[in-house]
């Protein structure tokens, strides 16, 4: 008999936990074992959450979106299946394109029927796909996304979020002119892509709709 796939669970809702504890001991072959369960990204790189073969993250955290936070395990290597009760397009689309292999929805009732199946795929080194996370990709696909450099998005990310251009520069490090010059160079990328990006908001929009800024 193979051994069971190891999961690290970060959630900090006691039902959530109750309902995912409940799946593995319901899944007649004991493909699943909980290894660790806890409330802090902090507690995976310790104990047996250290080598779990794959972690089920809640996309909130401590009151925060973790998209960056998924983004930096998954290129450490952890496999990772989101299970979070946000099903919005953007947000299901961004939480793959940081890494997750798989996003399973609390809202739409997903958990029984796809975490177990997620998390053995996902263990195996493939993806899975849920019908939301489909959703979010076919209307991802459905309008060209631009591809952005890393520093695109981060004074995208910072100045959409409400800072000014000076504000931006101080905390990247670059001058003022580069920030403006990497705001422009994302409307001009937007445009070509038929999309109209030419004032604040129409830049936040369409990056909310890309999943680079949250609500």
């Amino acid at each position: 008999m193979e051994r069971a796939v190891t999961i690290a669970v970060i959630d900090d809702q006691d039902v959530v936990l109750s309902g995912v504890r409940s799946w593995i001991a319901e899944d007649p072959g004991r493909r699943v074992e909980i290894v660790h369960i806890g409330t802090d990204l902090d507690t995976l790189d310790t104990g047996p959450a250290a080598t779990a073969d794959v972690l089920v993250i809640d996309l909130r955290i401590g009151g925060e979106l973790v998209f960056d936070q998924i983004a930096a395990l998954a290129r450490e290597g952890r496999r990772i299946v989101v299970f979070s009760q946000y099903s919005e397009h953007h947000i299901v689309h961004r939480a793959v394109t940081a890494g997750a292999r798989a996003y399973i929805s609390k809202e739409a009732n997903e958990g029984r029927r796809h975490l177990i199946e997620a998390i053995l795929a996902v263990a195996g080194g493939e993806t899975y796909t849920t019908p939301s996370q489909a959703g979010a990709m076919l209307a991802a696909t459905g309008r060209h996304r631009p591809t952005f450099s890393e520093q695109e998005l981060r004074s995208m990310r910072l100045w959409l979020g409400g800072l000014t251009r000076a504000a931006v520069a101080r905390q990247m490090g670059i001058s003022e002119h580069t920030v403006k010059q990497y705001l422009e160079r994302a409307r001009d990328k937007y445009a070509k892509a038929g999309r109209e990006a030419s004032t604040r908001i129409a830049l936040y929009r369409e990056a909310l709709r890309d999943g680079i800024v949250d609500e």
